[in-house]
C-alpha cells in the first residue's frame, strides 16, 4: 500500500495568466524596488486543487460485488462545527462517488468538480479502540439508496511502516497525493454489508487484504472542475495590503492579498468563502515586467484565518525551477515530481503538468485552462490522458 518515493527536486517558474493589457488598464508608478508589472489585472491561482487532513480513514476491498470495488470513509474534526464526514464508493471503472455530510461543502463540490458525482448524505462514523488497536463503524445511504454499513476492526495498531505515500491505484480519475501517519490492515473478520447482503472483502493487487485503516491522513489533489472568475476589483500599485478580488460563478468571493513582498517577490495570501476551496500561500516574482507564479501551498484551512500557517505547512506545488514541478505534502517533499508547461495564445493560456516520479502519477498529466471572455475569467481543469 504505502509507496515511499524519493526525487531529486525538480521546479519551475510559471507564467501567471495575467491579461489586463487587454483590458486595457495602464501601469501604475513603481511601488517596490524593482520594475512594475505591464499590468495588475488578472492575478489568479489557475489550479483547482485542495487539501484536506482526516483524523481517521478506513477503505474496504470488495471481492466480488459486480459494480462496487471499493467503499472508503474518512472524518475530520472541526473546532466549533460538526465534524466533516466523507464516504466514497469506487466503481469497477475507477470512477468514485462522493458522499458528504456537510450540505454547503456538497453544493460547491457538485458545482465545481465536472468528471464526478457528489451527494449530501448523513453519514455516522465511530471510532473506538482497544490495546491501540482501532474499530471503525460507518453507516450511510449510497446513490443509489442502499443501506450499507462497516465494521471494520484493525489486525494491529496502526504503524508508520504502512503509511506514507499511498497509491490510489487509479481510483478518482483525479491527480490524488495520499499521505498516511500510520496504517493497519483490516481484520479479515470485518464486515460490509449492503441492504443487509454482507460481501466478501479483499483484493488481489495487495495481498488479499480486506482494507486498511489510517490514523492521520492526508489527501492533496487535483481536479477535473470549472470555476468562472468575475473581476471586483484589482491593486492599483504593488504594495501589501493591495487586493485582487473576484466573485465566482456560485456567489463566492476570492480575495488575493499581498501580504510581503522581499525584492521582486511577492507573497499573497488567497482566501474564499467557498466552503469547497481552502486557504492558499502563493509565491510570484516580477520578471520581465510580468507575474511569474512560483509556488502554491493550500493549507486546508477555511476562510481568512490569522496567522498564516508556517511552511511548509500544507500541499505545495514548487514551480521555481524552469520546465518542472514537485508536489509536497507538509514536510514530506518531492513526493511527486515532473515536467511542466506553458503554452499562451490571445486571452487563452494553457498550463500542462507532466508527472514522471513516481511511475503510478504518470498518466495523470494535469492541463489547466485559463480563458477571458468579455472580462469574466474561466478556469478549466483536467486529469489523466487526452
Amino acid at each position: 500500500m504505502a509507496y515511499l518515493m524519493r526525487s531529486y527536486r525538480n521546479r519551475f517558474a510559471l507564467l501567471v495568466f495575467s491579461l489586463g493589457l487587454l483590458i486595457g488598464v495602464p501601469a501604475q508608478a513603481p511601488a517596490m524596488p524593482c520594475e512594475e508589472p505591464r499590468s495588475l489585472q488578472g492575478f489568479l491561482q489557475p489550479f483547482l486543487n485542495a487539501f484536506h487532513r482526516y483524523d481517521h480513514h478506513v477503505i474496504v476491498f470488495l471481492a466480488d460485488h459486480p459494480d462496487y470495488e471499493a467503499v472508503e470513509s474518512m472524518i475530520t474534526y472541526r473546532a466549533g462545527q460538526q465534524p466533516l464526514i466523507r464516504a466514497f464508493i469506487t466503481l469497477r471503472d475507477g470512477t468514485q462517488i462522493d458522499h458528504s455530510s456537510d450540505r454547503e461543502f456538497v453544493r460547491d463540490r457538485a458545482a465545481l468538480l465536472t468528471e464526478r458525482e457528489v451527494l449530501y448524505r448523513p453519514i455516522h462514523f465511530e471510532v473506538s479502540e482497544v490495546d491501540g488497536v482501532p474499530r471503525v463503524q460507518v453507516r450511510f445511504r449510497s446513490y443509489r439508496g442502499e443501506s450499507i454499513a462497516l465494521d471494520a476492526a484493525g489486525l494491529t495498531p496502526p504503524s508508520p511502516d504502512l503509511g506514507g505515500l499511498i497509491n490510489p491505484g487509479g481510483h478518482g480519475g483525479d491527480l490524488a497525493i495520499l499521505w498516511a501517519e500510520g496504517s493497519a490492515p483490516v481484520s479479515p473478520g470485518s464486515v460490509l454489508t449492503i441492504d443487509g447482503v454482507p460481501f466478501a472483502l479483499g483484493n488481489p493487487a495487495f495481498g488479499g487484504a480486506a482494507g486498511f485503516y489510517s490514523a492521520g491522513f492526508q489527501i492533496g489533489v487535483f481536479y477535473d472542475g470549472h470555476l468562472e472568475l468575475r473581476p471586483i476589483s484589482a491593486p492599483r500599485r504593488v504594495v501589501v495590503g493591495e487586493r485582487w478580488v473576484y466573485r465566482d460563478n456560485l456567489g463566492n468571493r476570492h480575495t488575493y492579498e499581498i501580504v510581503d513582498i522581499d525584492g521582486d517577490q511577492l507573497t499573497v495570501h488567497k482566501t474564499t468563502t467557498s466552503p469547497a476551496l481552502t486557504e492558499e500561500i502563493l509565491t510570484a516574482g516580477l520578471v520581465g515586467g510580468q507575474l511569474e507564479l512560483r509556488s502554491v501551498r493550500a493549507t486546508g484551512r477555511v476562510g481568512d484565518e490569522l496567522p498564516i500557517p508556517p511552511a511548509p505547512e500544507g500541499l505545495t506545488l514548487d514551480l521555481s525551477t524552469p520546465g518542472g514541478f514537485s508536489i509536497s505534502l507538509d514536510e514530506h517533499a518531492d513526493l511527486v515530481t515532473g515536467i511542466a508547461s506553458l503554452t499562451e495564445q490571445r486571452a487563452r493560456t494553457v498550463w500542462t503538468l507532466q508527472p514522471v516520479e513516481p511511475p503510478w502519477t504518470a498518466s495523470a498529466t494535469v492541463t489547466a485552462t485559463v480563458t477571458v471572455r468579455r472580462g469574466v475569467y474561466s478556469i478549466d481543469s483536467q486529469t489523466g490522458e487526452r
